[in-house]
């Protein structure tokens, strides 16, 4: 009996991975990506912090790696975690810009953001209405004023799991780049609003009561803005991120996309985000012009971001 050569199929070779950094990045990743170039020129010429370094290293490090991952593996957990990443990184741009603004600006305006004020409207607006004020008004907009980011959030849950990416990553790159742009803002223009120029912060609880969370709220927004409670000295401590109103713009440009993005729950954004800008007055967090600068800036980040979408895209960047 003849031996039987057996053959097998040759196995095809696995071409080497070659992926280049543009590849996978999108306009999120790049929009963080600047960010951090930005915020670690800071940290060295500026805090001269290697900590802080060490910190914008590690997250750079962790955004390229995760978008490399999902375009490799193409695993669902990668894809919620770089989806979602921006949420908690967001708010790490935030607080570290905080760090910087009193280097590089040590000049508060509120003098002139209240002379504005008094130029446009003849008053202090948020004096003015004091006389309006009532509990269970302050209650619902300090409520109002709470939902900031829970509005963002749910926009973009909404999006994730209507499988609309193409919608959802509009919304995600101008969201993210209309928040960094107002980061960058506050160098440029710190203050620390009329709680602390215009009112007695200390008074806040007994001149403008709530019902049953607003001082619990208020506690929340302060530790947010570096205030632990009882601190001495608050209106050294805390944040410059006055003017222009972070607030307002952005819930204006949630509330624009959820109009262009047919969102299902635009009419709760609308409510929402109409009562928290006039919070963002009637709560003492803002002057009338940071609210007005923060609607023009909006407006900028509209014409502004799609174009640098496009210039960037020309670069070879595919997924942007």
């Amino acid at each position: 009996m003849e031996n039987e050569i057996i053959t097998h199929p040759r196995r095809k070779k696995r071409k080497p991975l070659d992926l280049k950094l543009r590849d996978v990045l999108i306009m999120v990743d790049i929009y963080v990506l600047t960010m951090l170039a930005i915020y670690t020129v800071l940290a060295i010429f500026v805090r001269h912090s290697p900590t802080l370094v060490l910190l914008n290293s590690v997250i750079a490090s962790g955004i390229i790696a995760i978008a490399v991952a999902g375009m490799v593996a193409q695993n669902p957990l990668f894809k919620i975690i770089r989806t979602f990443a921006i949420i908690p990184i967001t708010y790490l741009m935030y607080d570290q810009a905080n760090s910087y603004i009193k280097s590089v600006n040590p000049y508060d305006c509120d003098r002139a953001l209240i002379a504005m004020d008094k130029f446009i409207f003849g008053v202090n607006p948020t004096q003015w209405l004091a006389q309006f004020s009532h509990p269970l008004l302050t209650e619902y907009l300090q409520l109002a004023y709470m939902g900031f980011f829970l509005m963002f959030i749910a926009h973009a849950i909404e999006l994730y799991l209507s499988n609309e990416m193409t919608k959802f990553n509009r919304f995600a790159r101008t969201i993210a780049f209309g928040f960094f742009v107002s980061y960058i803002l506050y160098f440029f223009t710190p203050a620390v609003g009329p709680r602390f120029t215009l009112h007695d912060f200390s008074l806040l609880n007994q001149e403008l009561p709530g019902v049953w969370l607003t001082a619990a709220c208020r506690d929340l927004v302060n530790a947010g803005a570096g205030l632990p409670a009882g601190i001495k000295n608050p209106e050294f401590w805390v944040n410059r991120d006055c003017m222009p109103s972070g607030h307002t713009m952005m819930t204006l440009l949630n509330m624009i996309l959820a109009y262009r993005l047919r969102s299902r729950l635009r009419w709760v954004f609308y409510i929402l985000g109409v009562s928290l800008i006039f919070s963002t007055v009637y709560l003492r967090y803002h002057y009338v012009v940071d609210v007005l600068a923060g609607i023009g800036w909006a407006m900028v980040v509209l014409f502004v971001e799609p174009r640098i979408r496009v210039w960037v895209k020309k670069r070879g960047f595919k997924n942007v």
